[in-house]
């Protein structure tokens, strides 16, 4: 028992509720922008008022993103300081609000009025500048991502890009040449010392990140994060986290013996694992494979969005605060947001290619909701009410909403293993950091790539 259950349950509480409130406001907008109002206008029967409607329909994306990010990046904040205090038997943030739940509401505040401040000897346009080049790419790089977590909803299939990951992957190596100019504009040595050193980790851990989410496209053969996603329904067997889809076909199998209509066990297997041992072979490299890419795909981007142990850019033992110690007010409060969007997005990635995306965890033959025994009377249980959100005002589209959820369950989870990481380990010297990406990482991921460009043509995939 833990000697904080309390905390936990205050904890859990609070969490809860900030996340209702948040995809809660993103829905209610999403819904207004793209369907309530275009419902409006579609009663006028006017050229001008289809133009509106595909107007709102293609602002969709961004309305999402513009009201998604500044309460999320409030809500993970206070996650993060709840969750240290939880971790280090403290109590943490309680005053402000109900169990302290407008805190950062009440530190944004703060930062909106206090004095913005440009240090003599700067460069003011650029000094300027880089907070906006810092945050700008995590707007523009979780825009593609919103059709794989909404499982291609229409109205975000404007976002699908046929290389997506490859945008979202550029958008995200842009943010630290905003830290470079901020660093370098301060005219402050300690801020430069920051800059410099997120040049130095950038370089040597986008390699490696990059890699792992080469080598997975590989597997997939699709650079586009909806087929991506959508290759791993089926539970967990078939997440590439587990192989890159290797165990799929024993997914099928098994399901073929549960609901035995179509093809038998053996000749499931004998399709999708066609030379016997080799193949066996193959789905064991397969699997060790990916769980080791998925690994260093987080430890790669925890180094990339600067989080502790990796925190050298802004080290506060060595630096005062690093690359934004001469940022105040408004700026700083953007350098802030955009640390913790990045952090998010970095975690939504590895949701969607690793994790499955929107799909649920249990097998297809495991899970009671496929069976029409247990699906159907529930179903006429709620039909009234769904029946009014789903047909009438079209509030909910249910393969959206149970997608968004699994992909807020799974995000949520990696954002809390790195708040547990950052309150676990300590930050590394700048050696320790250059010889673990340069040493390690990197060497591993070329041999990783190697071994599943063979591996993969013993078995069959997604068939």
């Amino acid at each position: 028992m833990f000697t904080n259950s309390r905390e936990w349950q205050k904890f859990s509480i609070l969490s809860l509720g900030w996340l209702c409130v948040i995809f809660g406001a993103v829905w209610i907008a999403c819904w207004g922008v793209g369907i309530f109002i275009p419902m409006c206008l579609s009663y006028f029967n006017f050229d001008f008022s289809r133009i509106l409607i595909e107007i709102c329909q293609a602002l969709t994306p961004i309305v999402a993103v513009m009201v998604f990010i500044p309460i999320n990046a409030m809500f993970m904040v206070l996650l993060e300081r709840r969750a240290l205090a939880l971790f280090t038997l403290r109590n943490g943030p309680n005053r402000v609000g109900p169990d302290g739940c407008l805190q950062t509401a009440a530190d944004a505040v703060k930062l909106l009025l206090k004095e913005d401040i440009t240090p003599t000897g700067a460069d003011a346009v650029m000094f300027t500048l880089a907070p906006i080049i810092f945050f700008a790419p995590s707007i523009f790089g979780a825009i593609p991502l919103l059709a794989a977590v909404t499982n291609n909803h229409e109205l975000f299939q404007i976002a699908n890009l046929p290389t997506g990951i490859f945008f979202v992957l550029a958008a995200s190596s842009v943010p630290v040449v905003g830290i470079v100019m901020g660093s370098w504009a301060s005219n402050n040595k300690y801020s430069l010392m920051g800059g410099l050193r997120s040049i130095a980790q950038a370089v040597s851990y986008e390699i490696p990140l990059v890699f792992s989410i080469i080598t997975i496209c590989l597997l997939a053969g699709t650079l586009d994060v909806v087929t991506i996603a959508n290759q791993q329904s089926g539970g967990i067997l078939s997440w590439n986290i587990l192989g890159g889809g290797a165990l799929s076909g024993l997914n099928q199998a098994i399901a073929a013996v549960i609901s035995p209509v179509g093809k038998s066990f053996a000749e499931v297997m004998s399709i999708s694992y066609p030379l016997g041992w080799l193949s066996l072979l193959g789905v064991i490299v397969l699997c060790l494979c990916t769980i080791v890419l998925f690994g260093i795909y987080l430890t790669s981007a925890c180094a990339e969005v600067n989080r502790i142990p990796f925190d050298l850019p802004e080290a506060e033992s060595e630096l005062v605060s690093g690359y934004n110690t001469e940022y105040s007010g408004i700026k700083f409060a953007i350098f802030f947001l955009a640390e913790f969007t990045n952090l998010f997005i970095v975690c939504t990635i590895a949701t969607v290619m690793f994790l499955g995306g929107g799909d649920c965890p249990l097998p297809y033959w495991l899970n009671p909701l496929c069976y029409p025994a247990i699906a159907q009377p529930l179903t006429q249980l709620f039909s009234p009410v769904l029946s009014f959100l789903i047909n009438y005002i079209h509030l909910i589209n249910p393969p959206t909403f149970w997608a968004a959820i699994w992909v807020i369950i799974k995000t949520y989870t990696l954002i809390f293993f790195a708040v547990l990481v950052r309150g676990t380990l300590p930050r590394f010297r700048i050696d320790q950091l250059m010889d673990f990406g340069w040493k390690r990482l990197i060497p591993i991921t070329l041999v990783i790539f190697i071994l599943v460009s063979f591996a993969r043509g013993v078995i069959n995939f997604h068939v």
